[in-house]
């Protein structure tokens, strides 16, 4: 996977999240986010465009493919958790990296939790 800083998000409420995904196994790509529509749950959250998506409510991607990424996003009813690579030099926010203690996390990770009204954007 190369270097780069792992990093939870997580998301409430249920669909739509507010992004797309692209990759997968059948691609011999990583999964990666695409596109973050604004004043979305995602844009809220710290996703950030070409954040690679290394496991879903605990799911690990890496042998996923998009079809069943699809399926596995379609599961989902109303929370969302996502453990994240991001490459070096890409904008991140640094939050308490304890707010999801009980995710197994590779060293170097931090956590950003959903959106509130503390850490939304303005006119959110």
């Amino acid at each position: 996977m190369g270097t780069g800083d792992f990093i939870c998000i997580s998301m409430t409420g249920g669909a739509p999240w507010g992004f797309r995904l692209q990759g997968g196994k059948e691609q011999k790509q990583p999964l990666q986010v695409a596109k973050i529509r604004n004043q979305s749950k995602a844009s809220g959250s710290g996703l950030c465009e070409g954040d690679e998506v290394v496991s879903i409510n605990g799911n690990p991607c890496a042998d996923l493919t998009y079809p069943e990424v699809i399926k596995l996003m379609e599961s989902i009813t109303d929370s969302l958790q996502m453990l994240i690579k991001r490459r070096p030099g890409a904008a991140s926010l640094f939050l308490d990296p304890r707010s999801h203690p009980r995710w197994p996390h590779p060293p170097g990770y931090t956590c950003l939790p959903g959106p509130t009204p503390a850490n939304r954007p303005p006119g959110q």
